[in-house]
C-alpha cells in the first residue's frame, strides 16, 4: 500500500507528488503553469535623433541616413528650427532608405532642423495573438503600448536613448492546476500549512518584535502575520489589538481606545506564515502526512489507507511536539529571553 515518503519532503511539488503516490496517482514534473518563450527581438531605444525636414503643403519630408523606418511605424518629431507642428506622426512613405514622410496639421512651406524618437518596432510574424506579446524596456515589463499588425508602438513617452527593449511571445503550454486532483491535493496542502502554522511553533513564533507607525500613524498589518498580540499582555492591559480593515488595508486596532492611531512603537509577539519550503523538516513530514489523510478520505474510498495515514500523521506530530521541546527552551517559571535561573540539582546533594 502506497504512503507518502518521509524522506522527500523538501519542496511543495515533492510533497504533492507524495500525496498522489499515497492515493494511487502518477506524480506531476511541476507545479503551476509552464510557460514558453519564443521569438524575442532586441532593440536599443533611438531618441533625439538628429534630421532636416521640408514641408509642402502639409507634407513633411524629413531626411536622415539609414532612418530604418517603414510606412506605419511612429516616430515622435522635434522640430527644432522652421514652422513645423510638434507631434508623434505615423510614417506615411519611405522614398528612399534616408528620407520618410509624415503629414503635418498645419500646412504651408517650410524647413529646418528637427530631432525624432523612434515610437515603433517590429516584431516576428509568428506572434499571432497579441495578449501574448511581452514588452520590457531595461528589464521591466510595461504595458504603455499597442500593437497593430507586426508592429509594437509605444504611448508617450516613448523609449528613449540606451533604453533597452525586449518584445517576445510567452505563450502557456501547460499547467499542472487544470487537472483536478492536483489542484485539490495542493490547495489541501495550502490549507493545512496554514492551520498547522497557526498553532504557533517556535519555528514561526517571533516575540517582542518592534513595529512602527507609519506617517498616518496607522501600523499594516503584513500578509504573513497569522496572530499577533501585545508583548506581555498578560499584566499589559492598557492594550487590546484586533485586525479591521480600512481603506483597503488591514491595520491594527486599538479596541481599548478605539483607535487606527498609535502614537509611539509597539512590541509584539507575532505568529508568521512561512513558505513550505523554509520549515523545519519534521513539520513538513507532518503537514504532508495530514493533507495526505485528508485527500485520502475524500478521493479515495480505502478506510485502511485513511487509518494508515492517520497513525503518520499522529508519530509525526509526536517529532514536531520533541522538536519544540528541545529548541523551545520552555519552563514552568517562566524565565524570560536574556535572563537566567539556575535550578535546583539533586545530584549536588547526593554527591556531598
Amino acid at each position: 500500500m502506497a504512503t507518502p515518503t518521509t524522506i522527500d519532503t523538501d519542496t511543495e511539488l515533492s510533497a504533492v507528488n507524495s500525496i498522489l503516490g499515497a492515493i494511487g496517482q502518477s506524480p506531476v514534473t511541476t507545479l503551476g503553469t509552464v510557460e514558453e518563450i519564443t521569438g524575442e527581438v532586441t532593440y536599443t531605444g533611438a531618441s533625439g535623433i538628429a534630421g532636416t525636414y521640408a514641408r509642402s503643403g502639409n507634407t513633411v519630408t524629413v531626411t536622415d541616413a539609414a532612418h530604418g523606418l517603414t510606412v506605419g511605424m511612429k516616430a515622435k518629431i522635434d522640430f527644432t528650427s522652421g514652422a513645423g507642428t510638434d507631434a508623434t506622426y505615423a510614417i506615411q512613405t519611405v522614398p528612399t532608405a534616408d528620407t520618410f514622410t509624415v503629414t503635418d496639421a498645419a500646412s504651408g512651406t517650410t524647413s529646418g532642423n528637427c530631432e525624432y524618437t523612434k515610437c515603433s518596432f517590429e516584431i516576428v510574424s509568428s506572434f499571432t495573438t497579441s495578449s501574448e506579446i511581452k514588452v520590457t524596456i531595461d528589464g521591466t515589463l510595461t504595458t504603455a503600448f499597442t500593437i497593430s499588425g507586426s508592429l509594437v508602438t509605444f504611448t508617450d513617452p516613448p523609449p528613449v536613448s540606451n533604453n533597452i527593449i525586449r518584445i517576445y511571445r510567452q505563450k502557456e503550454v501547460a499547467n499542472t492546476y487544470a487537472n483536478p486532483e492536483v489542484s485539490f491535493i495542493y490547495n489541501i496542502l495550502t490549507e493545512v500549512n496554514k492551520d498547522v502554522q497557526n498553532e504557533g511553533w517556535i519555528c514561526n513564533v517571533e516575540r517582542h518584535v518592534k513595529v512602527t507607525p507609519d506617517a498616518n500613524k496607522n501600523i499594516e498589518i503584513p500578509a504573513n502575520y497569522l496572530s499577533y498580540d501585545l508583548y506581555d499582555n498578560l499584566t499589559n492591559r492598557t492594550r487590546d489589538l484586533v485586525r479591521r480593515k480600512k481603506d483597503g488595508k488591514y491595520l491594527l486596532y486599538d479596541t481599548v481606545h478605539h483607535t487606527y492611531e498609535f502614537t509611539g512603537d509597539l512590541y509584539l509577539d507575532i505568529v508568521y506564515l512561512w513558505p513550505f519550503e523554509d520549515l523545519p523538516s519534521v513539520f513538513k513530514r507532518y503537514i504532508t502526512y495530514r493533507a495526505a489523510g485528508r485527500a485520502a478520505t475524500q478521493l479515495v474510498a480505502n478506510a485502511q489507507l485513511v487509518q494508515l495515514l492517520q497513525t503518520q500523521e499522529m508519530m509525526s506530530r509526536a517529532a514536531c511536539m520533541e522538536y519544540e521541546c528541545n529548541q523551545g527552551d520552555h519552563s514552568y517559571f517562566g524565565i524570560p529571553h536574556e535572563s537566567r535561573y539556575q535550578s535546583y540539582k539533586p545530584f549536588h546533594s547526593l554527591r556531598r
